[in-house]
């Protein structure tokens, strides 16, 4: 494996981290989101 190949790598890599920050960081909005929502129909219905 020459140097490109290893910087390649490594950026992938990188780029995959960041993906997978990105997906966590909207799955715990979402989930916020759901509970606001929860807690108003509670309110509402409750």
């Amino acid at each position: 494996m020459d140097f490109k190949e290893q910087e390649s790598d490594k950026t992938d890599l990188e780029y995959d981290g960041r993906k997978i920050s990105n997906n966590y960081k909207n799955l715990v909005q979402k989930l916020k989101s759901m509970r606001e929502i929860i807690n108003l129909l509670e309110k509402k219905f409750l």
